[in-house]
C-alpha cells in the first residue's frame, strides 16, 4: 500500500533538496540527469534555458508513503524508481530518496518543473496526478504490496469499470427494466413504483429520466429509442397487445472485446435486479463463447498448455521489461554526461578568471560550484571534453531513444496480452466451476 502526495515548490528549492538528501534520514540516493549537490543550480540552467516554459514553479515533491512492516527501504527506493520512470517518461532531472526515519518508509522526489528534453513544463492537475496515484498502486500490486481501495467519492469500483467496457450497458439494462416493468404494470404508477423496486431512482421534469445504483448520472427515457419517451411508456402499459415491443438482439461476438465474466452465485446484483440477472446472463454466454473461440485461436486444448502459455507471456514482459531498465540506465548516463560538458563549456571561463576578480559574485560563485562537479562527473567518467566526443555522444542519445520507442511498443503488445491472459484465466476459474457444480448435481 502507498499514499502518494504532490505539491509544488516555487521558492526554498534548496532548502528542500537539502531536507531529502539529509543523511540521518535518507537510506537510499538516486539522481536522474543531475548531481544531488548542484541540483538547485541545475534545475535553475534548464529553467533559464526554457524560456518558453514559463509560470511560477520551480520544482514539484512526491512523497510516496508506504505501510509499515510491509517493505524494505531496497524495495521501496526500486519501485520508486519504476514510478519515476513511468510517470515522467525520461524528460525531468530529479532526485529520489528513501527515508526511514518514521515508522513508515517514504520516498521522498524533487523534480524540475521544466523538461530538458521538449522545453515544456509539468502538467500538474488533477489528471497528472491520478494518473501518478494509478501508477503507484499498479506498481504496489506488482510487488505483492497492499493497495487502498477506492472510497464512494474517488476512483471508479470494479462493476463501474466493468459497465463502462461494455459502452452503452447502462442503457441496455435500462431498456430491459423498463421493458419488464411495462409487462407487469397495469398503470403508470404501477410502473414507476417497480422501477424503484429493481434499485431505480426516477427524476421528473420536462422528460423522466432514471438512476441505477452507482450510476452517476440520470439517464432520460426518451435517449433510449421512440419506443421508451415517457408518452409512450404510457402507451405500451394501456396497449400491450397494439404497440410492438422491440426485440432482444441476438447475441453478438463481433466488435467487443472479451471482458471478465460476472460471478452470478450470491451476486447481491443478480438477487436484486431480474433486469441486471438477464443482462449478466447474456453477458456470460458472449463471454463464455469468446473465450473458448480465442484458446481455438491460440492452439490451447488443455489446462496444462495455458499455463504453459501464461508463463511463456511473462518472461517476455520480463525480458521487455529488462530491456528497457537497461536502455533507460545508458540513456540517463549520456545525458547526464552531455549536460556535464554543457556545464563545463559554460563556466569553464569564469573559473579560469576567478583569480583576477577581487570579489565573487553569487552567480560567480554557483558557476564555480557547478564548474567544479562537471569536471569531477568528465573525470568519473573518463571523457576529455572535446566537440567530437559531444557529437558521438548526441548520436549515442538519438540510437538509444529509437531503441527505447521500440522497446515501448513491443510493451504495450505485452501488456495488451497480459490483460487478455488475466481476463481469459478468470473467466477459466468460472467455467470450472460451473462445471463443477453441474457434476455435483449429477451426483445428487
Amino acid at each position: 500500500m502507498a499514499i502518494t502526495k504532490i505539491w509544488s515548490i516555487k521558492k526554498t528549492l534548496d532548502k528542500a533538496i537539502n531536507y531529502i538528501l539529509d543523511p540521518i534520514k535518507s537510506k537510499y540516493v538516486y539522481s536522474y540527469a543531475c548531481a544531488p549537490e548542484t541540483a538547485d543550480l541545475e534545475f535553475e540552467l534548464t529553467l533559464d534555458q526554457n524560456s518558453r516554459s514559463g509560470g511560477s514553479n520551480k520544482a514539484y515533491h512526491i512523497i510516496q508513503s508506504f505501510k509499515p512492516e510491509e517493505i524494505s527501504p531496497e524495495q521501496a527506493h526500486e519501485i520508486g524508481k519504476q514510478l519515476l520512470e513511468q510517470h515522467l517518461q525520461g524528460k525531468h532531472e530529479y532526485i529520489l530518496t528513501t527515508h526511514i526515519d518514521k515508522e513508515h518508509i517514504h520516498n521522498h522526489v524533487i523534480f524540475c518543473a521544466s523538461s530538458f528534453v521538449d522545453h515544456k513544463k509539468y502538467n500538474d492537475c488533477t489528471k497528472t496526478y491520478y494518473q501518478l496515484r494509478e501508477a503507484s498502486d499498479i506498481l504496489c500490486a506488482e510487488h505483492g504490496l497492499s493497495v487502498i481501495p477506492p472510497n464512494q467519492n474517488k476512483g471508479k469500483s470494479h462493476y463501474e469499470w466493468q459497465m463502462a467496457q461494455q459502452g452503452n450497458s447502462w442503457k441496455t439494462q435500462l431498456r430491459t427494466v423498463i421493458d419488464m416493468c411495462i409487462q407487469s404494470s397495469r398503470t403508470f404508477e404501477d410502473f414507476t413504483s417497480q422501477m424503484q423496486a429493481h434499485g431505480y431512482e426516477i427524476k421528473y421534469g420536462k422528460h423522466i429520466a432514471f438512476r441505477a445504483d452507482k450510476q452517476k448520472r440520470f439517464t432520460r427515457a426518451m435517449q433510449l429509442g421512440e419506443n421508451y419517451t415517457e408518452e409512450n411508456i404510457k402507451l405500451r402499459i394501456t396497449q400491450k397487445d397494439r404497440l410492438p415491443i422491440k426485440k432482444t438482439k441476438k447475441i453478438s461476438l463481433k466488435n467487443e472485446p472479451l471482458s471478465v465474466m460476472v460471478a452470478l452465485e450470491n451476486n447481491k446484483k443478480v438477487i436484486k435486479s431480474k433486469g441486471y440477472e438477464h443482462w449478466a446472463k447474456l453477458h456470460n454466454l458472449k463471454q463464455n463463447a469468446k473465450t473458448v473461440n480465442l484458446l481455438k485461436e491460440l492452439g490451447i486444448t488443455s489446462l496444462e498448455e495455458w499455463e504453459q502459455k501464461k508463463i511463456n507471456n511473462q518472461e517476455m514482459m520480463n525480458a521487455n521489461i529488462s530491456d528497457i531498465k537497461a536502455i533507460e540506465t545508458k540513456l540517463a548516463n549520456t545525458q547526464f554526461i552531455l549536460k556535464q560538458l554543457d556545464i563545463y563549456e559554460n563556466t569553464k571561463g569564469i573559473y579560469n578568471s576567478r583569480e583576477k576578480q577581487m570579489v565573487n559574485s553569487n552567480k560567480q560563485e554557483s558557476a564555480i560550484r557547478l564548474y567544479k562537479i562537471a569536471v569531477k562527473a568528465l573525470k568519473q567518467a573518463n571523457i576529455k571534453p572535446s566537440k567530437q566526443i559531444k557529437h558521438e555522444l548526441h548520436r549515442k542519445v538519438q540510437a538509444l531513444k529509437n531503441q527505447r520507442e521500440q522497446l515501448y511498443e513491443k510493451h504495450k503488445e505485452c501488456k495488451k496480452v497480459q490483460k487478455q491472459d488475466q481476463i481469459i484465466e478468470q473467466n477459466l476459474m468460472q467455467l470450472l466451476e460451473s462445471v463443477k457444480k453441474v457434476a455435483v448435481e449429477k451426483e445428487r
